[in-house]
């Protein structure tokens, strides 16, 4: 199995931060959201892609529960190895037509064309080192006014942490330095 290969078997599967939760819960103060991640290379959803393209396509399905709303944040990625063999994250934007609700691994009817996807011209694309059975990267993106996004993710084979943050002019206004603790299902 290559370095991608080994890579995707930690990213892919169903994954919550219950456990998280629970331990805030005792300690009496809630910091994160509850939160779960579906992540699914959707290749197969993916018509006319080039004969020898090497790198998944993921689907990753994002659901925030923040008080009695529940938050829906898919993303596609693209998930390949740079020119020094390390895994790289290149966002894409999602596709013309099609819902957020709709852009989910189980949705059969899903069906993207390869020449019509565009790469985010906001996200920094992402490198993964990997040292001891774990899997690192981080991204600064800057979003223009001032606005920067930084992601941070750790993958293993049980767990995904990620810290996602917006900042503008340096100021936190969304997310979380302390990263969600994903469990795998």
């Amino acid at each position: 199995m290559d370095i991608l290969e080994h890579f995707i078997t930690y990213l892919c599967g169903r994954f919550n931060n219950d456990k998280q939760v629970a331990k805030e819960l005792e300690q009496g103060s809630i910091i994160h959201p509850r939160a779960r991640h579906i992540n699914g290379i959707c290749n197969s959803k993916i018509k006319n892609l080039p004969e020898a393209f090497k790198g998944y396509f993921v689907i990753e399905e994002s659901y925030y529960q923040i008080g009695e709303r529940m938050q829906v944040l898919p993303h596609l990625f693209l998930f390949d190895l740079n020119e020094a063999g390390k895994v790289r994250l290149t966002s894409y934007e999602l596709p013309e037509g099609i819902s957020k609700e709709d852009f989910r691994n189980d949705n059969h009817e899903l069906v993207m064309d390869y020449r019509k996807l565009q790469i985010s011209e906001k996200f920094n694309p992402m490198i993964y080192e990997y040292y001891e059975d774990c899997f690192r990267g981080s991204s600064i993106s800057d979003f223009g006014n001032g606005i920067s996004f930084t992601l941070q993710e750790k993958a293993t084979p049980t767990v995904l942490e990620v810290s996602e943050v917006f900042r503008r002019n340096d100021k936190i206004t969304f997310g979380f330095e302390e990263p969600i603790i994903y469990e795998r299902q």
